[in-house]
Formats: structure tokens, sequence, C-alpha cells
């Protein structure tokens, strides 16, 4: 039980010195405190309290005898009288609840005599009073030890005050480090949020690219679409382009033609005129137009004949009229002439040219005609075959059924015939029975 007390005395004096430590530091390290951003001080209670509940300056004189130092309490005499209650803590001296009930029960007075008196008893009561005094004493004896420990404990803790109060000067270093930090992180926090908030900024720039080119995605594949019509529009304006290119080349080569026909008409109307005779050139080889081109021939010969007959005529007139011009003159005149007939000649060939080209249309007109009705006859003669076909499927299908209705009338006509056999069978049989002579047999029989 002693060594209960005793450890419960000494947890009490260790929670009650780390609560006074932790308030002796706390107001030595903690001149003030930073909340939301200011420094707030805030100074705390530098009293210093006894460790068993009761100020320092309160406390009993340490060599006061009978007196419990450092204890809430009376002080304890050795001859109390009974009935006197005492006010000492039970965790503090560790006396059990059983062993006080015991003490105020049993308490006498203890008298150094041993009997008489009103306090005196038996043997029997000396004896259990020696046994509580000497338990008080061995409790005043724990509560003297336990009361040096404490001043030692209070001397420890002393010291330990004086050497942090004696450190008190680094914290202005260490407040300078942590304002220094704090700002760092300050900083830092505020550097965070900038980039952040660029964060930000660039997703919703990114989300806005996206939306604008989701939403000019159907723009740009009309544009695509548009652009590829436009290459075929080219390719085709190309082909076109080569077309009329050959087209040209083809009209060039045929006015290169045409020159060099002009000439050769040229050089042999100068032929003529000088009275040379011009090889005739090889006959044209007979096609299915000729007769339409020989008519026309003709009929352009005999024009010419004309507008040549009538050119000489007047070459004569003006030859006559003309006599007494100088050769110079004459030999224009004549060139004037022959540039007039040229030019007929050319209108001819080209009025010539223009009836042919116009007899092509006509016979190229008249050729996609005779195509069309033939396609319309060809689809008039597949109409007709298509509704023969249907009618002679419906011809045959009508025989199958014909010849059908016929097998059953056959069939039926082999039935009844095959009956009406039976019936003549039996009615000739009948008849055998009621013959004069079968009669005569069947009497015959009977007697």
């Amino acid at each position: 039980m002693q060594q209960d007390g005793s450890t419960e005395l000494q947890d009490n004096h260790q929670e009650q010195k780390a609560g006074h430590i932790s308030r002796t530091s706390l107001s030595h390290k903690s001149p003030g405190f930073r909340a939301g951003g200011g420094l707030f001080a805030m100074p705390l209670p530098r009293r210093r309290s006894s460790f068993l509940g009761a100020p320092s300056c309160e406390r009993p004189p340490r060599g006061v005898p009978g007196t419990l130092s450092g204890v809430y309490g009376t002080p304890l005499s050795v001859s109390a009288p009974p009935g006197l209650s005492t006010r000492v803590s039970r965790r503090a001296l560790g006396i059990s609840s059983v062993f006080l009930q015991g003490l105020r029960s049993s308490a006498a007075p203890v008298m150094p005599g041993g009997s008489g008196g009103p306090y005196g008893g038996s043997g029997g009561s000396c004896g259990g009073g020696a046994g509580l005094n000497g338990c008080l004493m061995e409790y005043r004896d724990k509560v003297r030890a336990l009361e040096t420990l404490n001043l030692q404990l209070e001397d420890g803790i002393r010291l330990a005050l004086d050497r942090k109060t004696s450190s008190a000067g680094a914290w202005e270093e260490k407040r300078r480090e942590w304002e220094e930090v704090y700002r760092q992180v300050s900083e830092a926090i505020l550097d965070n949020a900038r980039l952040m908030l660029q964060t930000e900024n660039v997703q919703a720039n990114a989300e806005d690219f996206k939306e604008r080119f989701e939403s000019e995605q159907p723009f740009r594949t009309l544009v695509q679409d548009e652009i590829f019509s436009l290459h075929k529009v080219i390719q085709e304006a190309g082909l076109s382009r080569a077309e009329l290119q050959e087209q040209l080349e083809s009209m060039r080569e045929e006015l290169q033609h045409l020159e060099q026909d002009h000439q050769q008409d040229v050089r042999s109307l100068y032929a003529q005129m000088s009275g040379r005779e011009l090889d005739q050139p090889n006959a044209p080889i007979r096609t299915s137009l000729d007769r339409i081109l020989s008519h026309i021939r003709s009929h352009w010969e005999a024009l010419t004949e004309r507008n040549r007959a009538e050119t000489d005529c007047y070459l004569d007139g003006k030859e006559a009229q003309c006599v007494s011009l100088s050769p110079e003159e004459q030999q224009v005149e004549a060139l004037k002439a022959e540039c007039s007939d040229t030019c007929c000649q050319i209108q001819n060939l080209q009025a010539e040219s223009e009836s042919i080209r116009a007899l092509r249309r006509g016979l190229q007109s008249s050729l996609s005609d005779a195509q069309h009705w033939q396609q319309v006859e060809q689809q008039n003669r597949a109409s007709v075959v298509l509704q023969l076909q249907a009618e002679l499927s419906e011809l045959q299908e009508e025989i199958q059924q014909q010849r059908r209705l016929y097998d059953t009338l056959l069939s039926n006509k082999q039935r009844l015939e095959r009956d009406v056999g039976v019936y003549h069978g039996v009615l000739d049989g009948e008849e055998s029975r009621f013959t004069p002579s079968a009669l005569s047999a069947r009497g015959r029989l009977q007697d």
C-alpha cells in the first residue's frame, strides 16, 4: 500500500510539473502568435503555483514539525483526539478507504503512560494505538521523503527554466527566419495561384478552340467538296481547252489548205490567161453522195462559167475602151480582173462548202431521226413480243387446264363403263334365273 501511495504521489507531481513546464515554456517562448496574417500578443501569466494545488506563498514552512508539507490538510499530531477527520487526500497518501474507515472507528489517543484517563484502555488497546502510531510515523517519513523529492524536482525545474530564459534571445532570429519562410510560402502560394489561373485560362482557350474547330468542321467539309467540284470543273475546262486547241489547229490546217487551194486557183487562172493547159486532176472516188455532189458541182460550174463569160465580156469591153492605156495600166486592170475572178471563185467555193456542211447536217439529223425511229420500233416490237409471250403463257395454262379436265372426264367415263358392265352382268344373271329352262331345272331339283 505504501508503494502504491508513493507511485500515485510521483504521478501527481510529474503531471503538475509537466503543466507548469508547459505554461512557463509558453510564457517564455510565445510572446505572441500569428493568426489570420496578423501578430497578436497574448501574454501568459507568470504566477508560479504550487505543485500540490496551493500558491508558493501560502506553503507552510519546511521546518515546522507535525505538519504535512505540500499537502492540503491540518497539522497531524501524534496525540490527536478521536473523531478528528483528516483532510489529507487519499490519493496523495496512498491510503485506502477501508483503512480510513478503520482509522475513524478505532482511533484512540496515544498516551505516553499507556493506561489511565478517559483515553486509556487495556493492553490490547494500547497495542492497537502503538500500531497506529507506527503507521503514522511511517506515513510521516514517507511524506517527508516526498517533500524532499518535490523540492529536488522544483530545483531542477527552476534550473531548466533559468536555462530557457537565458536562451530566449535566440527566438528573434528564429522569428525572422519563420517570417522569411512564411513570406516565401505566401509568395509560392501566390505563384501557384497565378499558375493555376494561367492553366485555367489555357484550358478555357483550348476548349474554345475545340468548340470552334467542331463548329467549323462542317464548313470545312463543304469547302473541301466545293474545292473537289472546282477541281473537276478545272479538269473539264482543261479537256475542253485541249479540244478547242485541236479544233483551232485543224481550222488552221484547213485555212492553210484553203490558201494553198487559192494559190493553185490563182496559178490556174494565170495559166488559163496565158493559154496553157492545166493537168486534169484525178477523178474522185464514187461514194454514196456522188450524185448529190455531182449535181452541186454541175450547178456551181454552170454558175462559174456564166460568171466567167460575163467577166470575159466585161474585160473585152474594158480592153476595147482601154486600147489607148499604157502597159502598166493594162497590167493593173488585168490584175484587178484576176482579183475579182479569184474573189468570185472563193465565194463560189465557200458557198459550195456551206452547202456541203448543210447537207452533212441534214444527213446527220436524218440519221439521228432514223436511229430514234429504229429505237422506237424496237421498243414497240419488244412490247409486242412481251405481249405475245404473255398470251402464249396464258394459252399454255388454258391447254394444261383443258388437258386436266379431259383426263378427269376420261377417268369418269371409264369408271361409268365399268359400272354399267357390272350392272349388265347383274341384270343378265337375274334374267337367266327367271327363264323357262331355269324354272324347269329348278322344279326337277325340288322333286
